[in-house]
């Protein structure tokens, strides 16, 4: 009789060790939405893409085949013009440090829309749907601030002054509004300073420390702000 339960158990065990677990619905395994966020500097856009690490059924997610960005390109001084759509199909890998991708598009085309999206797919037939769009208007970026200067006024105070810029870096005038960025360096600190509608800024410094500045334009193009180059740095103590 044991003879008998034991052979039946062995029987038993074998057949299960073939038995694979049921792979998961597709809805549990599509991955959850990544992120886009664009911030643009002088030479064009960053695309900062946050990748999911999680299924939408709660499930680790360890491997993506590809990360899709889907950029359309608008001229905005033609009627009727027609729009180019460039799809980039990139190889990313997941970290366990970060899930953060950043992708540079510094190919941006003066006077023009720029409309991005992007989607993953995790392998052939799983896939998430493209985010919301992100629109950008790029224009040449605007050259620096004319005349910059430090003026020291006492010991513990500064005037700055400047002229805006007629002209983007390329010698083109500008369309919009410009705004000014000031940063103010210290042995222990970076601040930025906005400055907005003047072109003069009074601040206060400690006398014996070693203070430095410069100052950027910031051009409002169709609601897309749109960074200059810095000026040197001017030091005073």
């Amino acid at each position: 009789m044991k003879k008998k339960l034991f052979i039946i158990l062995f029987i038993f065990l074998i057949l299960s060790c073939g038995k694979k677990t049921p792979p998961l619905p597709i809805e549990k395994s599509i991955p959850k939405e990544p992120s886009l966020e664009i911030r643009l500097t002088p030479q064009g856009a960053n695309l900062f893409i946050y990748l999911p690490t999680e299924t939408q059924g709660g499930f680790p997610l360890v491997k993506i085949k590809k990360l899709i960005i889907e950029k359309t390109e608008i001229p905005i001084d033609i009627p009727k013009a027609k729009a180019k759509t460039d799809t980039f199909k990139l190889s990313v890998n997941l970290h366990s440090a970060g899930n953060l991708f950043v992708y540079p598009d510094y190919n941006l085309k003066h006077r023009h829309k720029y409309i991005y999206k992007i989607k993953i797919i995790k392998d052939f037939i799983v896939e998430t749907p493209f985010t919301e769009s992100i629109e950008i208007f790029w224009h040449n970026p605007p050259n620096f601030p004319q005349d910059f200067k430090v003026n020291v006024l006492r010991q513990d105070s500064v005037l700055i002054t400047w002229k805006r810029p007629e002209k983007d870096i390329y010698g083109l005038h500008l369309e919009g509004e410009v705004f000014y960025e000031i940063e103010k360096i210290t042995e222990k600190e970076r601040k930025i300073i906005e400055i907005k509608g003047k072109e003069e800024y009074f601040d206060e410094i400690k006398s014996g420390v070693s203070t430095c500045y410069n100052i950027r334009a910031i051009l409002n193009f169709r609601g897309t702000f749109i960074p200059g180059p810095k000026t040197p740095d001017i030091c005073v103590k």
